[in-house]
């Protein structure tokens, strides 16, 4: 099921068109270490074409084009030892919903931003039958669009500094 974007409409998405433009100029794209060498190299044109449809979209793309990897290398627990792992069932749904996600807020704190606004209120956009206590917590609270806008142009992944 696709995340529910509430504003995700014409003008969204052609700010969001806008935000892969900055990225493209630095090549500042997230490219998780689940894809394979081919999906790191379409991962920008791959995501720049997702703004036109959604996440859902995106997920296919990942799954009917093969871009994941089988394995990938990670830390045993508690030691400096490396092992191979199995690449998540989960991997083209969590990288889709993501990095869509991701792409939709900067679009959307922009556009606030330009229309004269300066806060965006969190939602759940993802169903979830036992959402994290964490998440709940945020729901309703209101957030700087600047410091968001910022904060998911300078952090990729989903280590960003402000959480």
């Amino acid at each position: 099921m696709a995340l529910n974007l509430l504003d995700l409409d014409d003008e969204t998405r052609r700010y969001m068109s806008h935000e892969i433009e900055i990225d493209k100029e630095s090549d500042n794209f997230y490219r998780s270490t689940f894809l394979t060498a081919r999906g790191k190299e379409i991962w920008p044109e791959l995501l720049e074409q997702s703004i036109d449809h959604d996440d859902n979209w995106l997920e296919r793309e990942i799954q009917n084009q093969g871009l994941l990897e089988q394995f990938y290398t990670k830390r045993k627990p508690n030691s400096q030892a490396l092992m191979q792992a199995r690449v998540p069932v989960t991997a083209a749904q969590t990288l889709a919903e993501g990095e869509f996600n991701r792409l939709y807020v900067r679009g959307l704190c922009a556009r606030v931003l330009a229309e004269g606004g300066t806060e965006i209120e969190a939602y759940r956009a993802r169903y979830s039958e036992n959402p994290r206590t964490a998440s709940i917590a945020i729901i309703g609270r209101r957030f700087s669009a600047e410091d968001i806008l910022h904060d998911l142009r300078a952090n990729q992944g989903v280590d960003t500094a402000l959480g």
